[in-house]
């Protein structure tokens, strides 16, 4: 005879009532099942009701606690910790650190996690400090705290291995199309050798900086980044990459995209003499070398062949030219030409002021003047200019003006690639895929990752600390991925189901692992999952089941 506490419904004046009862059940001679009511149990509290009923049911006895000694220890954040440890885990990227030393390989993954998920990533003393109390510390099932200075040997560990990691992160690209861009980031300081003045891409004036040169597929993926001393040339880094693909990847066959800066004439010329007829290349032409182009009558581009509707090809010396038009960048190039024009015309209206005044009479002089700031932002073409012994004159050419205004909103793209290979529409789209790095490098300096400011001066720590944000927007780029359909905005609204990547870090950092201490044993647990964090984890790939949880000891 085994007995519960059943509730019994009484129907009383319209009404339905439920009334405890402590009842036994048995089997009568014939075998069945019934109940029989020993008590009733509506006079007593029903905290006592519901200790009464768990201790029947578990059949051990209850140990009544009251309120005041249960305490509520402060949650650890765990949930987007967990997500971005799998999707590394996914990608291969935690295997790679098997061969660091324990306290490179914490260090290194928590840092990595880190730049994912924390808008302002925490300094390499600020994460030591906080280890051991962190959800990484229980993921890794390791509390030991790495001694501070491993934290930053751990980042020259990581450029050590670079290239074996790289090689076993990349996966091989189907199309053979690789996208290449450098950037910069500047210093603070002055202590490191890679450090130097360059074409600062950052807008901080008086910065010395560091040139990071990223390698993605067609899609964005980040295959490998080098780092370069601030006053390296965009060009300078090209064949290297090339080179690099080549020998360390064991690509047999590529289609290199760079942008106009990056496979300049010159580089064409080594390509075309050299031995790389496993190589084709698709860049763009220079706006000056687009200028030259049509200037030149025996040139097949001229200005009559830009249509602003449809796309254009003509083919001199074994390349492909595609005449391109983009009607967004129409008004940035004429605004661009005008505020050139007025700075020219400026510097000339100065030189009339100094003829007309005395200051300036010899021919020679006005010369020089004259052709130190004529032609300074190439806008020689555009000026009509008069000079002789204490005489000086100029106007604007308009009709000239007007001629090459018809230019704004118009490149070329060009390449290697017989038609046969690609078509010409599809030319246009892959060097439009050069967008994928931009992304990839505002994704690493403002919007994730944060690389810079970077403030190490150690050279192989500088490397080692662009590589792990290379490792951690390879964690960006595969969430997004998997989160696409979230991250899609409405074209009218603007709003999309997951509002943001970080939005979204946020959302699953209220998951946490809950410490409740009852006198005599404490009881942790995952706080609840609801249905929207539940389907993040799900198109992340990402479970909290019964086989997790026994992972984490829970």
């Amino acid at each position: 005879m085994k007995m519960r506490v059943a509730y019994i419904k009484r129907p009383y004046k319209d009404k339905v009532y439920s009334y405890p009862f402590l009842v036994s059940s048995y089997r009568d001679k014939n075998g069945v099942a019934r109940n029989k009511t020993i008590m009733k149990l509506s006079n007593l509290p029903e905290h006592a009701v519901c200790a009464l009923d768990v201790a029947l049911c578990s059949g051990e006895a209850v140990q009544m606690v009251p309120r005041q000694s249960i305490k509520f220890y402060d949650a650890i954040p765990f949930g987007d910790i967990w997500a971005v440890f799998r999707l590394a885990e996914n990608l291969g990227i935690i295997e790679t650190f098997n061969q660091f030393p324990e306290e490179h390989r914490i260090a290194t993954i928590a840092m990595i996690i880190d730049r994912v998920i924390n808008p302002n990533p925490y300094s390499k003393r600020a994460l030591a400090d906080s280890y051991k109390e962190s959800a990484i510390a229980r993921i890794m099932n390791n509390p030991s705290l790495p001694p501070l200075h491993e934290w930053y040997r751990s980042l020259e560990t990581l450029y050590i291995n670079q290239m074996g990691i790289q090689k076993r992160l990349y996966s091989e690209s189907t199309d053979k199309v690789f996208l290449y861009d450098i950037t910069s980031s500047y210093f603070e300081g002055k202590c490191c050798p890679l450090a130097a003045f360059g074409h600062n891409r950052d807008g901080k004036k008086g910065k010395m900086q560091i040139i990071i040169g990223l390698l993605t597929t067609s899609c964005g993926r980040p295959v490998a980044v080098r780092v370069l001393e601030g006053n390296t040339a965009d060009q300078s880094t090209v064949m290297d990459q090339i080179k690099q693909l080549r020998d360390d990847f064991g690509v047999k066959e590529m289609i290199f995209v760079g942008d106009r800066g990056m496979i300049t004439h010159k580089r064409i010329e080594d390509i075309i003499n050299g031995d790389y007829k496993w190589l084709d290349y698709i860049t763009a032409l220079k706006r000056s070398e687009m200028m030259s182009c049509v200037e030149d009558e025996n040139h097949p581009i001229q200005l009559g062949l830009f249509d602003t509707q449809n796309l254009t090809e003509v083919t001199d010396g074994g390349k492909r030219y595609v005449l391109c038009h983009n009607p967004l960048r129409e008004d940035e190039d004429a605004f661009t030409r005008n505020r050139l024009l007025d700075k020219t015309e400026a510097k000339l209206q100065s030189i009339t002021d100094n003829v007309c005044k005395g200051r300036l009479k010899d021919k020679d002089k006005v010369a020089h003047r004259l052709y130190r700031w004529l032609n300074r932002w190439g806008m020689e073409r555009f000026f009509k200019v008069e000079y002789d012994h204490g005489y000086f004159n100029f106007q604007r050419n308009k009709d000239e003006i007007e001629r090459y205004s018809r230019l704004d909103g118009c490149y070329v793209i060009v390449t290697s690639l017989s038609k046969d290979r690609m078509e010409t529409a599809e030319v246009r789209a892959r060097y439009k895929e050069l967008k994928q790095v931009e992304k990839a490098f505002r994704s690493m300096k403002t919007a994730d990752l944060f690389v810079r400011p970077i403030r190490h001066w150690n050279p192989d720590r500088v490397r080692g600390h662009v590589f792990m944000c290379m490792l951690a927007y390879l964690i960006v780029w595969e969430a997004r991925r998997r989160l696409d359909d979230m991250l899609q905005r409405d074209p009218d609204t603007r709003q999309c189901d997951g509002k943001s990547l970080r939005e979204i870090w946020k959302t699953l950092r209220r998951i946490s692992i809950g410490y409740i201490n009852i006198p005599g044993q404490q009881i942790e647990q995952i706080s609840t999952i609801n249905d929207h964090q539940s389907k993040i984890l799900k198109k992340l790939g990402v479970s909290l089941d019964k086989k997790a949880r026994k992972r984490l000891s829970l």
